[in-house]
């Protein structure tokens, strides 16, 4: 029973997947033949049906996802159903060779699409079509949307319908003809977002045909006579289905008019990208599986090469009917295989069957295709996006209207760009501006020294900037750096911090050239620090030759250089005693003077290791002379240091007090003294020195937390 309910569920899926692929198939190649290319619409859609069966046969076996069914799209065939109207109406190609043309604009488009998309798939290109701005890629389906519309209008007149003969093309048009088929495209969109299920498009493909049947002996109305009165599809023009695969076919194609079209081949290339990669990501989002990116762009660009060779149109994954399949029971290589089968099938029976299908079925599959993308994209953005980016969508739909879809696309994107430009001249390029008071290197420093600093401090500045500086910054730098080189500033050195900086253009040069020149008039010494290799090449290129001007690797070594300075330009008493971890470790020295294995003092020469990372230890260490520095090293080579440590100041008691394994590699930056002091043994001598030392080590590790404090607080208020 169980062998049967699961034949029965297969038979049917089977059969609505492949009526799905023959229709929309037949309803995007009736898309392009309309107007005067209405009477190749039979041979035209043999070529279409081939073409999307083997495409789908490849693209079921060469996506990382399975179950996917591949299909030409609308999208594409928008894109190139005014591009063949024209070529038919502008009267150079005509006669027998009108039809061979257009096949070869469509095998073309495949082609490039194909070529395209595999060789970005290859060259893992898939991210850079995601910079697409997202109301350009709104718009564009909403443009997409109007086409089908304004499609779903061609087949039913028989003629191109645009914004400008949209009244009289309606107006010609018996009312009965177009209003309910459109209508019921309509319905259908509304209704495919209120009721959730996946079988109302099928279903109301079987309901509006055997409507119209129903209706046409009714009306008194026969199959002739629908015929002639272009309420059917047919009729075509009788062609041999073989013919084209001969030299004599291929010689009446006018190749120069192909070849004119080579901006629309490039959009539908760009389209068959970007439409494969949302496709492919939404689908596995659905069927919550891993995709592999580069490998469904190869396999797009092999179901388009596939298509062209049997002159079919180009496409990409179809979202809708795989999810259909899979929902449906159907799962694997089969899903693509049914379309294909379907497809070929329909292939087969030809332009016979294709003549009785209702001119108005087509029209209402592409109308309710329109509407739905209408109100997803028109409708629906205006909650989700600004109201500039509102703006861009809706004059790419009306551009579209106006003058053409690759021009609307073009004009979407301008558009686009100049908003970012606006926005992003408005964001705040100065992260922070902070002072010596506050923002220290990190060589830890006598009590003195930092008192002496925080006087003095306010004579060094620090410029903290970010993104990107372009012209639509570079002012803002110029007018915010100039304001700190005022002589009522007091300040002696300018720091311009660029680390967070991705990059410069010539105006930015130029604004800071400004800059140079106004830290050399008032006698500023002025840096430019952390700056990208990159960056710094730039800089020097546009930037006269200065003595004066300086570029320092990091913003550590510079603070510590200006620190070391104003420590020595304006010295500070001497003090009256060793600082005070100091004398407590050389009293402990004193009183343990017959336990090394307790304390001890330990001479370092110039790049010796003290300490290694991420290991366990109980020692703590008191710099006595010299300079280390702490920092991270990976299979023995430095990656940036984190601290430097001069006399009186304290190492290792992180991995102590927190229990964790040492943090950093210590290395002697010169001929270095230190006190060894191992505090698991010193435990078991509770004596007042011992306290002591403890009391000392909590005063220092609480000073750098303060100073830590203090400079985020000093950034914070600064920055806000």
């Amino acid at each position: 029973m169980k062998s049967f309910a699961g034949l029965l569920r297969l038979l049917v899926g089977s059969v609505i997947i492949g009526a799905m692929a023959v229709t929309l198939t037949i309803s995007f190649a009736a898309l392009i033949y309309t107007g005067p290319l209405a009477p190749y619409l039979g041979e035209g859609a043999n070529f279409a049906l081939l073409g999307a069966a083997v495409m789908s046969a490849v693209g079921t076996f060469a996506y990382s996802i399975r179950g996917v069914i591949t299909n030409p799209q609308d999208a594409t065939a928008v894109v190139l159903a005014p591009t063949a109207v024209s070529i038919a109406l502008t009267g150079s190609v005509y006669g027998d060779r009108l039809f061979p043309t257009i096949l070869a604009l469509l095998v073309a488009a495949s082609f490039v699409a194909g070529v395209v998309v595999f060789v970005a798939g290859i060259l893992r290109l898939g991210s850079l079509v995601r910079y697409a701005p997202y109301p350009v890629i709104a718009g564009f389906l909403a443009a997409t949307g109007y086409l089908l519309v304004m499609g779903a209008l061609a087949i039913l007149a028989r003629e191109s319908v645009t914004l400008f003969n949209l009244r009289s093309a309606i107006i010609d048009l018996p009312f009965l003809r177009w209003a309910p088929w459109l209508f019921a495209g309509f319905a259908l969109a509304v209704l495919a977002k209120l009721v959730p299920g996946d079988f109302a498009l099928p279903l109301s493909i079987v309901l509006a045909t055997v409507a119209f049947y129903l209706i046409l002996p009714i009306q008194g109305i026969s199959l002739e006579a629908a015929l002639s009165s272009g309420l059917l599809l047919g009729p075509f023009q009788e062609t041999e289905f073989g013919n084209a695969y001969n030299w004599q076919f291929v010689q009446q194609v006018d190749f120069i008019s192909v070849m004119n079209e080579a901006p629309t081949l490039a959009a539908v290339a760009g389209l068959a990208l970007l439409g494969s990669l949302m496709n492919t990501t939404g689908l596995a989002m659905t069927f919550q599986e891993r995709s592999d990116t580069e490998r469904d762009m190869r396999a797009t660009g092999l179901a388009n090469l596939a298509s062209a060779s049997a002159g079919g149109m180009p496409g990409y994954i179809i979202l809708g009917e795989s999810i259909l399949a899979r929902r449906l029971g159907l799962a694997g290589h089969i899903p693509g295989l049914i379309a294909a089968i379907a497809c070929v099938a329909a292939a087969i029976v030809g332009t016979e069957y294709l003549a009785y299908v209702p001119a108005g079925l087509m029209a209402m599959v592409v109308a309710y295709l329109g509407f739905d993308l209408l109100g997803t994209w028109l409708l629906g953005s205006f909650r989700r996006l600004s109201s500039y980016e509102y703006v861009i969508v809706l004059l790419i739909v009306l551009v579209t209207a106006a003058l053409g879809f690759l021009e609307a696309l073009a004009l979407g994107t301008l558009a686009a760009a100049a908003i970012f430009v606006f926005t992003y001249a408005k964001a705040d390029i100065l992260r922070s501006r902070t002072d010596l008071t506050y923002c220290r290197s990190w060589v830890e420093r006598s009590d003195e020294e930092m008192r002496q600093l925080s006087h003095a401090g306010h004579a060094c500045v620090v410029l903290e900037l970010s993104g990107f500086l372009f012209f639509g910054t570079a002012d803002k730098v110029a007018r915010l750096a100039k304001a700190e080189l005022r002589p009522e500033t007091g300040i002696r050195y300018l720091i311009l911090d660029f680390r967070r900086v991705a990059g410069i253009d010539a105006s930015a040069s130029a604004s800071l050239i400004e800059v140079v020149k106004a830290a050399q008039s008032a006698d500023i010494e002025l840096t430019f620090c952390s700056m990208s290799p990159d960056l710094e090449r730039q800089l020097r290129l546009s930037l006269p030759e200065q003595e004066h001007l300086r570029f320092n690797g990091t913003m550590n070594d510079e603070l510590e250089r200006v620190e070391d300075t104003l420590l020595k330009d304006a010295p500070i008493a001497p003090p009256t005693g060793a600082p005070r971890l100091l004398e407590v470790a050389n009293r402990l020295q004193h009183e343990f003077a017959d336990r090394p294995d307790i304390i001890r003092k330990v001479s370092l020469r110039k790049g010796q290791v003290l300490l290694d990372d991420n290991i366990a230890s109980s020692e703590l260490y008191v710099v006595c002379k010299g300079q280390l520095r702490a920092e991270v090293r990976t299979d023995g080579e430095s990656h940036g240091t984190l601290a430097k440590f001069r006399e009186g100041a304290l190492i290792g008691e992180i991995a102590y007090y927190a229990g964790v394994p040492r943090t950093a590699c210590i290395v002697a930056e010169m001929a270095s003294e230190v006190v060894q002091i191992n505090l698991a043994l010193l435990e078991d001598f509770p004596k007042e020195s011992v306290l002591d030392f403890h009391r000392a080590a909590a005063e220092a590790m609480a000073r750098r937390i303060l100073l830590l404090t203090e400079q985020k607080r000093d950034v914070t208020l600064r920055h806000s």
